[in-house]
């Protein structure tokens, strides 16, 4: 249910995507998508597969993907970056997954049905699909994995998955352990289970993709939610792949789950080696990485030069922004956040870093969405805007140029991170635009794990920057909900907004998929309004392949983990 990302993009908000209907109604594991703004895939096939390097053609039984370093955090319902993403769908299945098209599709359950009024979803669970360990997955499993995202010490960024289950609100004030189950959340027999919804909601078909986590391995107390954290890097599930060995910073390697119940893998071993923007060239070009993302177009050039891969490339279904702490007085101040908008010449970065391979971004929704809109104001690069708002904010510039607000000077630390062009790239414009402005900027590179702990969880900073790979569903609510600004949900910036909570609770519970677009419109002016983010940049994305590997096809809505069993190393010629 996710995208291969390139390699500068940072957090995944994990949720699906939404099949166009004008009612629930029963599903037998395909709905039609017809609706969806088909993305243009360009394939660049390798033209010279015979210089193919010894060492890729020597390792017979291993495929070698370049990622940035994950976190540990192996857990489909913790995990917070894509690269933890990645691992948990090699380790956990979830009941449903989607095609390329972006519909739904079975997985773990073999069929769904969603009742006349939209609130309940029964889904019916594949015999004989076992964990690795060898236990069946039931639909007890099932149970325990959603029920531990109500837990009342829960504290990752699933919420918005299960908050509209009948029950909830019980199950999670509960602090004294007299609520002993999600009243919405019902096992009929082993191989059937029942959620049933406050209140009907039109992408709600999606908040039942992670994977499922055996009780028997995983079970904790109510409240003891730290046993599942206890268990990030020794991962269970019943995946096609189990977890070899974690090197952080450095590698995660997987050995195939040979009773796979999809059929036993086709690859022995699988390494996620840690690349960056600095090496990824390098390592495809000389044969030690099989598949990578690459970002810049003289990188694919090269790439391409090198004669021995295939290249997809295609509109990211992501985008690119900076956040701001909205805890912060200075940036509570609208004026504030749009004159830094308007002071940043983002088109003249992305023209220069992009070369023709990325636009501007003015709201949080991709080009490749339906909700999609450009009618919205464009931020052009306006200084003079700038300055005017800055000093209705009360921001005065000085005789040294600096700005200054009760005796305050404004200087503003940005959090990043390393290994990144995209970030270096980014960093002198930043600091120029801005300090034309009077504000001074002060860089703070640091691990991207480390910048995802202060961020999510501690919600230390004033500054940073990172990327969202969105699902085909437009519901913003999962980012931008009053829900998630709490520590590890995913509202960091802290911006919460009346309008916008009813506009979001709106397009939930619309069926009709142009009313609901006429509703993201909506939403969407108002985000470009009030700029919870400064939004930054879409992009293309670029996938290397190595010719030895078939059964890879990345795109907006399908990356290189989906349907591994299936993916094959071959001879090259």
């Amino acid at each position: 249910m996710k995208k291969f990302l390139s390699v500068f993009l940072g957090i995944l908000i994990m949720v699906g995507t939404f099949s166009a209907c004008s009612k629930p109604s029963s599903n037998q594991g395909s709905s039609d998508n017809k609706s969806l703004n088909k993305s243009q895939i360009e394939i660049i096939q390798a033209t010279n597969p015979e210089k193919l390097p010894q060492v890729a053609r020597d390792r017979k039984d291993t495929l070698i993907v370049g990622t940035t370093a994950p976190n540990g955090t192996f857990n489909p319902i913790y995990s917070g970056s894509l690269y933890d993403s990645w691992v948990c769908s090699l380790i956990f299945d979830g009941l449903i997954s989607n095609d390329a098209e972006g519909n739904p599709i079975p997985n773990v359950a073999e069929k769904w049905d969603i009742s006349e009024d939209g609130k309940t979803y029964t889904f019916y669970i594949k015999k004989g699909i076992k964990f690795h360990d060898g236990k069946e997955l039931t639909a007890e499993d099932v149970a325990f994995t959603f029920t531990a995202i109500c837990d009342p010490n829960y504290d990752g960024p699933r919420t918005d998955a299960v908050m509209y289950l009948e029950g909830y609100e019980e199950y999670n004030k509960d602090k004294e352990n007299k609520v002993k189950e999600v009243k919405g959340i019902k096992v009929i027999d082993p191989y059937t289970i029942q959620f049933t919804l406050t209140e009907a909601q039109a992408p709600a078909i999606w908040n039942f993709g992670y994977g499922i986590l055996p009780k028997h391995y995983y079970g904790f107390e109510k409240g003891n939610i730290k046993k599942l954290k206890d268990l990030f890097l020794k991962p269970m599930g019943s995946g096609a792949y189990t977890l070899k060995n974690y090197k952080p910073g450095a590698e995660v390697v997987f050995e195939k789950n040979p009773n796979y119940w999809k059929g036993e893998p086709k690859i022995k071993t699988i390494v996620m080696k840690v690349t960056n923007a600095n090496t990824v060239v390098q390592e495809l070009t000389s044969g030690n990485v099989d598949i990578d993302a690459v970002g810049k177009p003289e990188m694919v050039e090269l790439i391409k030069q090198a004669g021995f891969f295939n290249i997809y490339s295609y509109p990211s279904n992501s985008y690119g922004y900076i956040g701001l702490n909205l805890r912060d007085e200075r940036f509570k101040d609208k004026r504030v956040r749009q004159a830094l908008m308007y002071g940043l010449d983002r088109k003249g970065f992305i023209n220069a870093y992009y070369k023709g391979n990325g636009q501007v971004c003015n709201a949080p929704v991709s080009p490749v969405s339906w909700a999609y809109t450009d009618e919205i104001n464009q931020y052009e690069y306006n200084p003079d805007l700038a300055n005017k708002l800055l000093d209705e904010a009360g921001w005065v510039k000085k005789e040294d140029g600096f700005r200054y607000k009760d005796g305050k000077k404004f200087i503003i630390h940005w959090m990043t991170y390393t290994g990144s062009k995209y970030v270096e790239s980014l960093i002198p414009i930043v600091k120029d635009n801005w300090g034309k402005l009077g504000i001074e900027v002060v860089p703070e590179l640091m691990e991207f794990g480390t910048l995802v702990e202060k961020v999510y969880d501690k919600r230390e900073f004033e500054m940073y920057n990172m990327a969202w790979s969105l699902s085909i569903d437009p519901d913003p609510s999962g980012i931008f909900s009053k829900a998630q600004d709490v520590p590890g949900g995913n509202n960091s910036v802290g911006w919460v907004n009346e309008e916008s909570e009813k506009l979001m609770k709106q397009g939930l519970t619309e069926f009709n998929q142009e009313k609901r677009k006429e509703i993201y419109k909506q939403w969407n002016k108002l985000a470009n309004e009030e700029l919870p983010y400064l939004f930054l940049s879409y992009n293309k994305d670029n996938v290397a392949v190595s010719c030895r590997v078939k059964g890879v096809n990345p795109s907006p809505y399908i990356d290189w983990t989906y349907d591994i069993q299936n993916v094959e190393i071959v001879d090259v010629k």
